[in-house]
């Protein structure tokens, strides 16, 4: 406030905090079992995904389960929750419930989590809960599958609302959305063990070969 007539105007600032939670989906492995033998592949460090080939002939007894991350962050400066979480589910993937004891089916492919609906997170802080999808057995069902996970509701005791995201949109360009590539082919070599490919890998190789 500015006292009228007075040498000194002394000017009230008010700054008002923001509230901002970010999501971040990784596929951290698969688990390729044939003829239930079971094999577990990790992603390493410097990549975001992989491939799993598997061979033609054993495709009907070839299960595939990909494991992902789902990681909130909160990058604002008001202490808040992430009540729901909301996976998207593409083709050629499915829910199992087994898998996944902390989401709920909603529909064929849009599954829910309030796992960390009771995990206040501080500013700074992230939380993250696992969700498990698997390949739908068919010789036909290769390609690239996108996986899709959003904030579908947050809480703040302010009820500031996201700086930037608005939850259960589906804006693919807001920072509560993001997504994780996997990719399965078909091989048809001599051999019957499914494998990885990194998929770096095989771009160095495409531009080598270039």
């Amino acid at each position: 406030a500015c006292l009228v007539g007075s040498e000194m105007c002394i000017r009230d600032r008010v700054y008002v905090k923001y509230f901002d939670l970010a999501l971040k989906k990784d596929l951290t492995s698969a688990l390729v079992t044939v003829d239930g033998n079971a094999t577990h592949y990790d992603v390493p460090a410097g990549e975001d995904t992989i491939r799993v080939e598997v061979h033609r002939k054993k495709v009907d007894s070839t299960i595939i389960q990909f494991y992902y991350n789902v990681t909130v962050t909160n990058e604002g400066e008001i202490a808040g929750y992430a009540t729901e979480v909301t996976d998207y589910i593409p083709d050629g993937l499915y829910f199992d419930p087994a898998d996944n004891p902390d989401w709920t089916q909603v529909s064929d492919k849009v599954i829910t989590t309030s796992a960390l609906a009771k995990t206040l997170l501080q500013p700074g802080e992230s939380a993250t809960v696992q969700v498990v999808l698997r390949w739908e057995q068919s010789a036909e069902n290769m390609g690239q599958f996108i996986n899709i996970a959003e904030i579908s509701e947050d809480w703040n005791e302010y009820d500031s609302p996201d700086i930037d995201s608005t939850p259960d949109n589906q804006v693919p360009t807001e920072d509560d959305y993001d997504t994780a590539p996997v990719f399965v082919s078909v091989s048809t070599g001599l051999g019957g063990r499914p494998y990885i490919i990194l998929t770096t890998a095989v771009l160095m190789i495409m531009g080598t070969g270039i």
